[in-house]
């Protein structure tokens, strides 16, 4: 099927889908006005999910029909309006500050001269880079650009088969390491915005130091165990991997320290003290990012003209109009219709929380295999489920973790952007299409057993 039919067909699909929806007598309880809506969102869900278009110009259509099916502008387009879409705005800003002036791939490099030249040490390199990039590079996609290519570099320089166990294992581990660790901080990728923005349309509040103090140690036990796994189940072996030469000549391509790299470095640092300490000063978090971005300019970090083409304004578009439906959602009562669905399918498992985590990663995981963005899912789940009487009623911020975690599945590439961007900064010849379905297997596996050493975490912390 050529990519003009076959957006043809997508196109067609959505409309009719949106007109069936809009003309029925009826859809469950929802009110006429719900019932519009929902198919507006219908519309964009498959434009959404086929790429027929744009993210950022579905978006736009999307927010377009919601005014005109009457939903009010303050809906509509409120997710313009949100501390999340203004924190993503500034810690994007944030990013591209620290990729363009060489201080992420500087740490990035310096990190993996640190530890030994094996598997083990490569990979726990990759680690603590994703952490490390987590605080101050905010996009998953950025630290992607940043750590696959460093991965790639490596891999090619050293004595290893091409695509083999051992270019699989360093790669995908990268990308991994690069993606996963962002669950920790509400400003460390751009799911933490968008949670907030759902806590937000829930009637919920949420903190920096709430958030972190969730998330962080369930995100790095995820994470340490993901990378053991992966080292324990899909190693070629122990053999020494003499990469110190390649990261040292990389090391001083980039020179000597600049100024622009030392200001970041302090702006960030300050950043991520503030947010820290936002329960102290109360200054709200999206203040604290315009003035980390204004100080950027005014440093000359970047210019006013970066403001314009500094961040990737489709996904800003984007995240927006998410928001934007998400509150037209709750507006309107949709997330109660979801919930209809959702609570029942999950209701036989509410009776202990170890078992409610797992059935809600494996019920995301199987809807992520035809819901691409991952949007949308965590939505409909995190809105059904926060006001549902679920062994997490009352631990928002745990649920959170639950949804999110099973998100970032990889089996196939439209599940994940970041799979995609991996596949395609390597060509795909550092790994198989076996060797990422044994990963894949790897990845969804260790997350279950991560949800449930979080709730023993949780349970101890006092949260659940």
């Amino acid at each position: 099927m050529s990519k003009r039919y076959s957006g043809v067909v997508a196109v067609s699909l959505a409309v009719i889908c949106a007109a069936v929806i809009w003309l029925l007598p009826g859809v469950g309880g929802l009110a006429r006005s719900g019932q519009h809506v929902l198919a507006v969102l219908a519309l964009g869900v498959i434009l959404w999910a086929t790429s027929v278009l744009n993210s950022g110009v579905t978006a736009l259509l999307v927010m377009a029909l919601l005014l005109a099916s009457g939903v009010p502008a303050s809906a509509a387009l409120g997710g313009f309006a949100t501390s999340a879409w203004w924190i993503l705005v500034s810690v994007l800003f944030i990013g591209t500050a620290m990729e363009r002036t060489g201080l992420a791939r500087r740490l990035a490099y310096a990190i993996l001269l640190f530890f030994r030249p094996t598997y083990g040490g490569i990979l726990t390199a990759f680690l603590a880079i994703g952490f490390v990039l987590m605080v101050g590079v905010p996009s998953m996609t950025v630290r992607t650009a940043i750590m696959v290519p460093i991965a790639w570099a490596l891999v090619q320089a050293l004595p290893l088969d091409r695509p083999g166990r051992g270019a699989a294992l360093i790669v995908l581990t990268a990308f991994e390491m690069a993606v996963l660790p962002g669950v920790a901080l509400l400003t460390g990728s751009l799911w933490g915005p968008y949670v907030a923005g759902l806590f937000a349309s829930s009637g919920l509040g949420v903190s920096w130091l709430e958030y972190a103090r969730v998330m962080a140690v369930p995100t790095v036990v995820w994470c340490v165990l993901l990378l053991a796994a992966n080292l324990l189940l899909l190693s070629p072996g122990r053999a020494a991997l003499p990469h110190r030469g390649l990261l040292q000549a990389e090391m001083a391509k980039l020179g000597a320290v600049q100024r622009a790299e030392k200001v970041t470095a302090v702006i960030v640092a300050l950043s991520v003290v503030a947010w820290a300490s936002q329960p102290w000063h109360r200054v709200p978090a999206e203040a604290i990012g315009m003035i980390a971005l204004v100080a950027l300019i005014v440093l000359r970090v970047l210019a006013p003209t970066d403001l314009g083409s500094g961040v990737p304004w489709p996904l800003l578009i984007f995240i927006g109009g998410m928001l934007s439906a998400t509150q037209a959602i709750t507006a309107y009562r949709i997330n109660e219709w979801f919930a209809a669905f959702i609570v029942p399918g999950l209701q036989p498992f509410m009776f202990d929380p170890f078992v409610f985590v797992l059935a809600l990663g494996i019920a995301i995981a199987v809807i992520r295999a035809v819901e691409p963005s991952g949007f949308i899912t965590i939505a409909a789940f995190f809105l059904a489920l926060v006001g549902a009487a679920t062994p997490l009623a009352g631990a928002p911020v745990a649920l959170a973790f639950a949804v999110l975690a099973p998100i970032h599945v990889f089996w196939f590439s439209h599940q994940n952007i970041w799979m995609v961007m991996t596949d395609g900064i390597t060509g795909g010849k550092a790994y198989t299409p076996a060797d990422r379905w044994r990963f894949a297997a790897v990845f969804l596996a260790v997350t279950l057993i991560a949800l449930l050493l979080a709730v023993v975490y949780w349970c101890v912390l006092g949260v659940i």
